[in-house]
């Protein structure tokens, strides 16, 4: 199992953009993202929302978004900060009264809303990643002023903490003569162990041809010999009682060349010390055990053990394994994103903590596909590939950058994790066909779905050059993209406007290249729209002289 319940993910600094998504709350808006995805939804959980709030408030007091002090990160608190609340998720989920550490988190600052911060986050393929989980089924979220914080964490980690069933419990194996024997088998032996196997040694005088013979017979035989076997004056005789008893000669020959069942120590006289005592058992007995042990006795654990809960408990990664099975055998064979059919999809990606594109500023949105461990074991991709549907024609979309845990940056995807990454941006209100074709278990497998991207039947307005006009309609929605530069990869964040009163321009920024416009003139007049970048736009109503 992999130890996927650690923070792994870092805060994103996007600025705000108009989101397609709109939901009442932080929860629902994130339940609507796993519903489109064919996840299951997380249930609120108070402690998780207590962590989260303490979290948001510590960002709100310590950290500028977009801004990173020495020593800090989005999800790392340091102690002698003012509002300390726990280093890590882990430690301020358990501080909060969470019974496990096994949580993810996800942070975003500098969004007005919850809804933008929602699609950031989305944009984000690590973050997304941890929204669309395969095992997790509760949530924690936290709006502070300037952030948003989500602990995600499980209900059957959290009961497995507040009663551990025997199954899940790590028992060191116990040494079988070269087999690992689980320790429950172990103490079972033990406490069952048959009389015949307790060791006892010989008499310990040896007969003359080096036979054994057992010791509660000879003691019987020289507390009480019998008349014939009594030395009786002549002849040659033995004294094997360890005693003054003189056993003649000839009759404690006979015994030992031809000694009676009751009298003859078959064993070898070695033994093993086993269980508690310890307790000395044949060795004959132990090795016949040891060759022979049933399967269930067999010790076939990896040996590894983890411990998720906030008290000290070694639990086995086999049995947390299981429980992650048990949640992924509920679930679709592959998750992707965007979902089949999914409309309004933001067109580009900016930045991301950690980045998985450290020498780009920007990309075109990341697709991902997620194939479930519990439905397929070994994913070998061929190929995943991007289209965009003009007509009847599919055009690939290049070029690509495939992400897998192989060449990720970050080593933060998985083996089942596969994520695209267009290296310019999509374009605004276009259809797109993503396909990726992979070796599932050893079977050629494709997946096909579509999406489009936002801004469809809203009319794109592209400034350029430095100073560019259009000519616009009262009451119409307009995108207004304005291409990055070398030396200025974020272009419309800084905006001023100049028009008359009766004349309303609104502004939305929907990326950092992109704007969300709507006129409303009175009068014909320009309507101007600087930018910090030093670039302008001249907007003049429609019907107005040019």
């Amino acid at each position: 199992m992999q130890p996927r319940f650690q923070c792994h993910l870092a805060v994103i600094v996007l600025l705000a953009i108009v989101a397609p998504v709109h939901a009442d709350s932080d929860i629902d808006r994130v339940n609507q993202q796993r519903r489109q995805a064919g996840l299951g939804l997380l249930l609120p959980d108070e402690a998780l929302s207590l962590a989260a709030q303490r979290h948001a408030d510590y960002l709100d007091r310590h950290r500028e978004p977009g801004k990173t002090p020495a020593g800090m990160t989005a999800h790392r608190q340091r102690p002698e900060d003012a509002g300390f609340s726990g280093e890590t998720p882990a430690v301020r989920a358990v501080a909060a009264g969470y019974p496990h550490r096994e949580v993810l988190e996800n942070v975003s600052m500098g969004y007005p809303d919850g809804d933008s911060a929602m699609s950031g986050l989305m944009s984000a393929i690590y973050h997304r990643l941890t929204f669309l989980d395969l095992e997790a089924d509760q949530l924690g979220v936290a709006a502070g002023e300037r952030s948003h914080v989500f602990l995600l964490g499980r209900s059957d980690i959290a009961e497995l903490c507040r009663v551990q069933p025997a199954a899940a419990l790590h028992r060191t194996p116990v040494d079988c003569l070269g087999t690992a024997m689980t320790r429950d088998y172990y103490e079972g032996l033990c406490a069952d162990l048959p009389v015949d196997a307790l060791f006892r040694s010989s008499h310990p005088i040896a007969c003359p041809n080096g036979a054994r013979l057992d010791a509660d017979f000879m003691a019987t035989l020289c507390e009480r010999p019998p008349r014939e076997a009594v030395f009786g004056g002549h002849g040659r005789y033995f004294m094997p009682c360890g005693n003054d008893i003189r056993l003649n000669a000839d009759w404690f020959n006979a015994l030992c060349e031809t000694p009676p069942d009751a009298a003859l120590y078959r064993p070898s006289g070695h033994y093993y010390e086993i269980c508690e005592g310890p307790l000395q058992v044949y060795s004959e007995w132990f090795e016949t055990q040891c060759a022979n042990l049933p399967d269930s006795a067999r010790y076939t654990d990896s040996g590894r053990f983890r411990r998720p809960c906030a008290s000290a408990v070694d639990v086995r990664v086999e049995y947390l394994g299981q429980l992650d099975r048990v949640r992924q055998s509920v679930l679709p064979e592959v998750v992707v994103w965007p979902p089949d059919g999914a409309r309004d999809v933001v067109p580009a990606f900016f930045i991301e903590e950690p980045d998985p594109l450290p020498d780009l500023e920007v990309s075109g949105y990341p697709l991902s596909i997620q194939f479930n461990p519990a439905r397929a074991k070994a994913v070998e991709l061929t190929a995943f590939r991007l289209f965009r549907v003009d007509g009847d024609t599919l055009v690939s979309v290049e070029p690509v950058r495939l992400l897998h845990s192989e060449n990720d940056p970050n080593h933060l995807l998985s083996d089942h994790e596969f994520a695209l990454f267009p290296l310019t941006r999509l374009a605004w209100g276009a259809h797109y066909h993503a396909q990726v074709e992979a070796r599932v278990d050893g079977v050629t497998r494709r997946f096909d779905w579509w999406f489009s991207t936002l801004g469809l039947g809203m009319p794109l307005l592209t400034a350029e050059r430095t100073q560019q006009r259009f000519t616009v309609r009262n009451g119409v929605d307009y995108l207004l993209y304005l291409p990055p530069l070398a030396d200025t990869p974020y272009t419309v964040l800084g905006t001023r406007t100049e028009h008359l009163r009766g004349n309303r321009v609104t502004l939305e920024v929907v990326d950092p290249n992109t704007l969300q416009l709507r006129v409303d003139a009175r009068y014909c007049e320009v309507i101007g729209v600087a930018f910090d970048s030093g670039r302008q736009v001249e907007l003049i109503p429609q019907g107005c002289p040019q």
